[in-house]
């Protein structure tokens, strides 16, 4: 799959469509959004930024486990960089993941709806009732035997 991935997508799309989101082409003029002031630079860092953010989330919806490594190098990115738009998605919770530093992987998980949540939790207590209720019955048989043996 990853090699698919890597055939199908230029890694540098940013790198190599710059000038011409900058500056237009003969068919494409330019809009002036990119323009090369103070204000036309921060929007092209805001655009790499939001860029990566959308391919993070992307990812997030057909990944549940990859290193940190290979998110890093899917992006175009360093893997402090990497880590820093992760837990940035993470904290403002656009995404829901966890990141393992000890084995370098991130696992990424589906959001759950509070009636869910509450379903699940609710299953997990009545097994665990469940449980506990046969426990006792198994303690109250063996009274029953060792109170009939004296």
């Amino acid at each position: 799959m990853t090699n698919s991935i890597n055939n199908q997508m230029d890694l540098n799309i940013l790198k190599s469509c710059e000038s011409e989101l900058k500056s237009g082409t003969k068919e494409d003029p330019a809009t002036n959004v990119f323009i090369s002031n103070e204000d036309g630079e921060k929007r092209w860092e805001e655009f790499k930024v939001r860029v990566v953010e959308h391919n993070m989330r992307i990812m997030a919806k057909y990944y549940t486990r990859v290193r940190t490594q290979k998110i890093a190098e899917l992006l175009d990115l360093t893997k402090e960089e990497a880590e820093h738009f992760l837990s940035n998605l993470v904290s403002n919770k656009i995404i829901n993941a966890k990141i393992d530093r000890l084995q370098d992987i991130v696992t990424f998980q589906e959001k759950k709806s509070p009636q869910e949540i509450l379903n699940e939790w609710s299953t997990n207590l009545d097994s665990l009732m469940t449980i506990i209720n046969k426990i006792c019955h198994l303690i109250n048989k063996e009274e029953t035997v060792h109170a009939v043996q004296t």
